[in-house]
């Protein structure tokens, strides 16, 4: 087999682009190596599984709001977790971006060839975004997955004389990605759409072909919904809500009373839903052509953990390409009755829809990027075609300008992986030249005090976490995570009365914060007289225990007062 234009052999082509892709699996295998750091992990895609095996079973975290979303990866890593064992549960989620690798190769082999198809499986690994979620313990990779798997399925059905078995797994996987993350939303409702439409177009001589397109449509949402409907059932039992905390102004009720035990936050107004110009103008600085642009700019201005540059790092080539293969496909580019379409419009909707919101992430347009790499990848293809039938100089100037934008392009990808690899540096770990405690500590100075409550509190202690960012997943006490609490158990204090008592009746013991964004809390929220109560509160009623880093942990004295706390908090 030859390539397109050039004469040369596929086969060491094939070999280099496997040996590229093996190197960023590597990679990704050895960052993966290490104990879990990141945001979201701890605060929920592990903590709520951790949580639900201390209980014995799924059962209702009213102060976790997390433990109420879709959960179908959260109960996979709920088994290296039974096995203790949470760095697996990184290797979990990396597995859906390689399974969604394999779903780009199997549509690319079928329509362009092995070479072709192995490309797009480099594409995608190697995507900035895809390297950093494949060593992150998230659900994103899963919704990716389940996601293509759905539109892919969908794709076979419409190309295979509508056979109802295609139809079925489409709806299956749909259901499935709705069951990841809420996000899954927007393909159920796009595919819903997209199965009649279809339908009826390409059966226009059919008779009652409106009749059945419909039908069509309500089995796919029926079989989705229906994979999707324990996590629905356990939101109506708990909250009345199927889809909570979605749309709960809608199916709440002004009579439905809080749960026992929860303390009842004041009721206030709900603020009005910014659009995405007026909450980028205030909160990030953006012009109106700034905001414009946006369609534009998240495929190149892309930060990791910087929401104004939408918190995540894409490439170039996935705007160029896949326009580059809309120029060059013409009229077919909108034949309505093959695949590439549907790939196109699933992508520029499911982008709309997410733009539309009141700001972006890369993270919630991931399950574009799929569709958008085979659009790239058939994008390359054309242009080789096009390139077969050029002679002289001329082809190979042309030849020459798409090595050099692939070659830099792919640049940024590789150098990524090197930030990345030195940011981790798993090495230090895997060789065991650091402990896994000085490893988190030394990205997570929370650690340190959990340590210190683990070792020395006892099992029944009750810890209330203030500003830690919803992080109890290295907790090994009991933790409430409650801002307003404290809030609660100090109004209507006055001087010389103790708040204990409204701590106690939440069986609190201890009281673990980050310093300096309960100090701003303090002085947002407190006048003078209230500070007062609040500062004979640290210094009365708490005693110091630990610190590291501007993380503190106090234990409720009942009343005995502790000279050491007064330098931590001035009023």
């Amino acid at each position: 087999m030859q390539t397109a234009f050039t004469g040369i052999s596929a086969k060491p082509i094939r070999i280099g682009i496997v040996f590229l892709t093996g190197v960023c699996i590597v990679g990704i295998l050895l960052m993966a190596a290490v104990p879990p750091v990141s945001r979201d992990a701890l605060s929920h895609h592990l903590a709520v599984p951790k949580l639900y095996l201390e209980q014995g079973g799924i059962v209702e975290l009213p102060d976790c709001p997390f433990s109420y979303y879709p959960m179908n990866l959260d109960l996979l890593y709920m088994l290296p977790l039974y096995l203790g064992n949470d760095i697996l549960a990184k290797y979990i989620h990396f597995a859906f971006a390689f399974l969604t690798g394999l779903l780009i190769f199997s549509y690319l082999n079928k329509r362009t060839g092995k070479t072709w198809g192995l490309l797009g499986v480099f594409l995608f690994l190697s995507l900035p975004v895809i390297i950093k979620l494949s060593i992150t313990v998230y659900v994103d990779l899963g919704l990716v997955f389940f996601s293509t798997a759905a539109l892919l399925a969908f794709i076979h059905w419409m190309e295979n004389d509508f056979q109802g078995r295609h139809l079925v797994w489409a709806a299956i996987a749909c259901g499935l990605a709705l069951g990841t993350k809420y996000n899954g939303l927007i393909t159920f409702v796009l595919l819903t759409l997209f199965v009649p439409f279809v339908f009826s177009i390409k059966n226009r001589r059919a008779r009652r072909r409106n009749t059945r397109a419909i039908l069509y449509s309500l089995i796919f949402a029926f079989i989705a919904l229906a994979v999707f409907s324990p996590w629905m059932i356990r939101n109506v039992v708990w909250k009345g809500n199927p889809l909570y905390p979605l749309y709960d102004s809608v199916f709440q009720t002004n009579e439905q009373a809080a749960k026992p035990g929860v303390a009842a936050k004041p009721a206030n107004p709900t603020p009005p839903a910014l659009d995405h110009f007026t909450f980028r103008k205030h909160a990030y600085g953006d012009s109106a052509i700034d905001i414009a642009l946006v369609p534009l700019r998240i495929f190149y201005e892309g930060r990791d953990n910087d929401p104004k540059y939408f918190d995540g790092v894409l490439n170039i080539y996935l705007l160029i390409l896949p326009l580059v293969w809309l120029a060059m496909a013409g009229r077919r580019a909108w034949d309505y009755r093959t695949g590439e379409f549907y790939l196109l419009v699933f992508a520029g909707l499911y982008f709309l829809l997410v733009f539309l919101r009141i700001d972006m992430r890369i993270r919630w347009i991931a399950p574009i990027i799929p569709p958008l790499v085979i659009l790239s990848v058939l994008g390359i293809h054309k242009v080789f075609g096009a390139l077969a039938a050029v002679s002289g100089r001329r082809r190979a100037l042309a030849a020459l300008f798409v090595v050099l934008f692939m070659v830099t392009t792919l640049v940024g990808n590789f150098k990524y992986l090197v930030k990345q690899f030195r940011e981790v540096k798993p090495l230090e770990y895997i060789s065991g030249r650091i402990s896994r405690e000085d490893y988190i500590s030394r990205r997570r100075p929370a650690y340190r005090v959990h340590a210190y409550a683990r070792d020395h509190l006892a099992p029944d202690a009750v810890i209330l976490g203030l500003f830690l960012g919803n992080r109890r997943y290295y907790s090994e006490r009991s933790m409430l995570l409650d801002d307003y609490l404290l809030l609660e158990a100090l109004s209507g204090v006055e001087s010389g009365q103790s708040c204990n008592n409204v701590l106690g009746k939440r069986g609190i013991t201890h009281i673990m914060l980050r310093q300096d964004l309960f100090t701003k809390w303090a002085h947002d929220n407190f006048r003078p007289q209230g500070m007062e109560v609040l500062v004979r509160f640290i210094n009365r009623e708490l005693t110091l225990l630990t610190s590291h880093r501007g993380y503190y942990l106090y234990e409720l004295n009942c009343g005995k007062e502790s000279i050491d706390n007064r330098s931590n908090f001035t009023g």
